[in-house]
């Protein structure tokens, strides 16, 4: 199946390239979130993970999430005015 050219092209609008934006950034974020909750809450949750994630680990996902929050922010700086 393939797509219409217009899929690929880059929006016409201000509005449509800040949405495509926003929907961007809410979809980093909504993976800093689960990063965020695995390391935190995830082995309290399912006690298998505790033995599987250590220590080092969880600080990972939480430095990692805390990255991608960050990516976040500059995406959303990126946004256009009018």
């Amino acid at each position: 199946m393939a797509f219409p050219q217009q899929f690929w092209r880059r929006p016409p609008t201000r509005e449509g390239r800040n949405e495509q934006k926003k929907a961007f950034a809410s979809f980093l974020n909504a993976i800093a979130i689960a990063m965020g909750i695995a390391a935190f809450v995830g082995p309290y949750v399912n006690p298998a993970l505790e033995q599987s994630l250590s220590p080092l680990e969880r600080i990972g996902l939480i430095v990692g999430a805390a990255a991608l929050h960050m990516g976040v922010r500059a995406v959303l700086w990126s946004l256009e005015d009018k």
